[in-house]
């Protein structure tokens, strides 16, 4: 005969007592998933004021704004190449509450940029799906009377070590760097913490040329101070049909970007999938492509479940750019 030990009464509502408080705590945390989202949200850009990553988080927050109906704030992080940004979401709280805008620079290029990057793109973050693709356009100023890109080498092979070209991300800066590779044009890069540095060295005649992305770009065409030579991607720019692609010149050359959206490993499902269909939306409101167009993005059409392995795909393109531009990791 087996007897069973039957616990003392104080232990038995101990036991009973932290049953309960176990059940209370689930079905907190269960209402709270549930009920995402139920506060402001946090839209971390890892770049200054001004530029492609900045415009996009700023028109995706006006959109989760409307959506959520609880108030998106962007906030800018730039540093160390958009290691700042991305390393203060990695250490946030997986809650929702706090979202990464990403770049093909944060969660691809920097992992061969730098010897030590304080965060695993993969690993260290969910990345939840991409908002689109967009290009660069080569500037120079107009007073350098340049306006070609076979000029544009010519001019640099007769000045060697007197023409300058800024950068302040990993797009500015490789597609400066393939350009000069397969035209021997001997260029020197200039870096810069901000776009709005660099621009302000270019109009200053401190830098002659800079690989500037469609969107801060338009509004520099604008001014009526640079001439534009050429365009990064295989085709022609829509906004642009008489600007030609650098391809045309020099076969083979092209190299575009993205932007995405992520969110600190280990986000739960429900706000992951609530996220995910935020951007599936987006991607297919008309008001929202336009204001895509506007800025120079072509709206993505990789889907939410294959852009993990995209990204990968993406560190190793990444990679064998930065390999092939012949930059030693910092």
């Amino acid at each position: 005969m087996v007897l069973t030990r039957i616990p003392h009464p104080r232990h038995s509502i101990a036991w009973l007592t932290g049953i309960l408080i176990l059940i209370s705590m689930c079905g907190i945390t269960s209402a709270q998933t549930n009920n995402y989202p139920n506060q402001s949200i946090k839209i971390i850009v890892p770049f200054g004021p001004g530029g492609s990553a900045d415009i996009m988080a700023r028109n995706f927050g006006l959109y989760l704004e409307d959506k959520s109906k609880q108030s998106v704030i962007v906030e800018n992080k730039p540093g160390a190449n958009g290691m700042i940004g991305t390393e203060y979401v990695k250490n946030a709280p997986a809650d929702g509450y706090t979202l990464l805008l990403t770049t093909n620079t944060t969660i691809a290029a920097n992992l061969s940029l730098y010897k030590k990057v304080p965060y695993d793109p993969v690993k260290d973050f969910k990345n939840i799906g991409s908002f689109g693709t967009s290009a660069s356009v080569v500037l120079v100023n107009k007073d350098l009377k340049i306006e070609t890109l076979a000029e544009l080498v010519r001019f640099a092979k007769a000045n060697p070590g007197q023409v300058f070209f800024g950068y302040y991300n990993s797009s500015s800066q490789i597609t400066a760097e393939l350009f000069k590779l397969k035209t021997n044009a001997p260029m020197t890069g200039v870096p810069y913490k901000s776009i709005s540095n660099a621009i302000q060295d270019f109009y200053g005649n401190q830098i002659q040329v800079i690989f500037m992305e469609y969107l801060p770009a338009m509004a520099q065409i604008q001014g009526g101070k640079v001439n534009v030579l050429a365009v990064t991607e295989a085709s022609r720019y829509s906004a642009w049909p008489n600007v030609p692609t650098i391809a045309e010149t020099y076969p083979g050359y092209s190299l575009g970007f993205f932007l995405g959206l992520g969110a600190p490993v280990g986000v739960s499902k429900e706000v992951n999938s609530y996220l995910e269909n935020v951007m599936a939306d987006a991607n297919k409101d008309p008001q929202f492509i336009t204001r895509l167009n506007q800025i120079g993005m072509e709206p993505s059409k990789i889907s939410s479940t294959s852009y993990q392995s995209y990204v990968v795909k993406e560190i190793q393109n990444w990679a064998a750019m930065v390999k092939r531009a012949g930059i030693k990791p910092e």
